[in-house]
């Protein structure tokens, strides 16, 4: 089974630190990206990336792809209720040939079948140090 991993962490005195494998992200603080966006931007990057692939292997005669993802936010409990995905494509392709593409590759995105297809959750709690617990 393949697993990807990122972890986030929080100390008074270096902030919000963000890690993937290939490198740090910077979070919430000035200038820092929130988890949401980060989330949308995910799906939007990970539909993006099947598109630029397929468009290069089949050599098709697009000059840009462009992906967007905007959450809908709803309350009890707090969460993105709602994703809409657009997609621009300049090129010349057939209404037929854009259909094609586009379902194959969100057939294809791992983000989009994780959003399409709810994943179980286990959250665990690890104690960091053996710090006697306050009274």
């Amino acid at each position: 089974m393949e697993t990807h991993t990122a972890s986030c962490s929080w100390a008074p005195a270096s902030g919000y630190q963000a890690q993937t494998p290939y490198g740090e992200i910077k979070m919430f603080d000035e200038g820092g990206h929130r988890a949401v966006e980060l989330m949308l931007l995910a799906a939007a990057a990970c539909l993006d990336f099947y598109l630029v692939e397929y468009v290069r292997e089949r050599k098709l005669p697009v000059t840009l792809l462009h992906v967007t993802c905007e959450g809908e936010i709803s309350q009890h409990p707090e969460r993105v209720s709602a994703i809409s995905t657009k997609i621009k494509i300049d090129g010349e392709l057939s209404d037929k040939e854009v259909k094609k593409m586009v379902s194959m590759c969100e057939r294809a995105c791992k983000v989009m079948n994780t959003f399409k297809h709810q994943p179980q959750l286990h959250v665990t709690v690890e104690p960091l140090s053996t710090a006697p617990a306050h009274q």
